[in-house]
């Protein structure tokens, strides 16, 4: 899923010249020459974190790949999003430990990262939003904005994280972007997440695809340009509102629930 969306992104960016009149930044598939960064978590225990993109950028991400870690498909992934003008630190999740103490442990280790990553990001005039992608990913995304809510404008799930604990989403302050795939997210699940988030009077806009994840791949028999525009789009009209919104005075919807058949 990864490597397809990420090729996907890649091929639209480099061929959207109907969008380059609009404004948008840069859309070749350039990347930015992003950098290992060692940073600390308040206990002071050093990491390594991926930053790329404009340090000027208003908007802050922070990637979470999920199981994929700091592969080469997540630095590109990162690269081609701080190519759009965002800048962005990419996080290893360290999913490398067995047993349930150690689980536990690994929990605590990721959510100091995160915490730090996020303090990393913060700038004067500038709002951080977390995005992960699949179900691992997503969930980190969720789990790392309800860690920090304060701190976290936006949170972005991308083909998964509609399982979470009612005690994670009761904590959100953050406007949730969720675009999700019929192939790898049954409906009646997502409709769950999205009545959950309702119940908890937490701002939801979902764009749900009824097409096989791989639509995005250019290099598949599914590939489909349209619907790998319509996904960077939707993500990138999150990002603006993101941009502009007031968190403290701002109206949000009770609810914004796309299909795409």
């Amino acid at each position: 899923m990864l490597r397809g969306i990420t090729a996907g992104f890649c091929l639209v960016l480099a061929s959207a010249p109907a969008l380059a009149h609009k404004g948008h930044r840069d859309l070749t598939c350039r990347a930015y020459a992003g950098t290992f960064v060692q940073i600390a978590t308040k206990g002071g225990h050093p990491f390594e974190v991926y930053r790329t993109g404009p340090p000027s950028a208003r908007i802050g991400v922070l990637l979470l790949p999920g199981k994929g870690g700091l592969s080469a498909a997540t630095l590109a992934w990162a690269d081609r999003i701080g190519a759009q003008g965002y800048r962005v630190v990419a996080v290893n999740p360290s999913h490398d430990a067995k047993g349930g103490g150690a689980r536990l442990s690994v929990h605590g280790r990721r959510a100091r990262k995160e915490r730090a990553a996020i303090r990393f990001l913060s700038a004067p005039g500038r709002k951080v939003v977390t995005f992960g992608w699949g179900h691992v990913g997503a969930r980190e995304s969720l789990e790392a904005s309800a860690a920090d809510p304060h701190d976290v404008s936006g949170t972005v799930l991308y083909d998964g994280g509609v399982s979470a604990k009612a005690a994670i989403l009761r904590r959100l302050q953050s406007e949730v972007l969720l675009v999700a795939f019929n192939q790898t997210t049954p409906l009646a699940k997502l409709q769950a997440f999205e009545a959950r988030m309702r119940l908890y009077g937490k701002p939801l806009i979902t764009h749900y695809y009824n097409i096989n994840p791989q639509a995005a791949n250019p290099s598949g028999p599914n590939y489909d340009s349209a619907i790998a525009q319509a996904v960077w789009r939707q993500t990138r009209i999150f990002f603006q509102r993101v941009s502009t919104l007031c968190r403290r005075c701002a109206y949000y919807p009770s609810g914004l629930f796309n299909y795409h058949n």
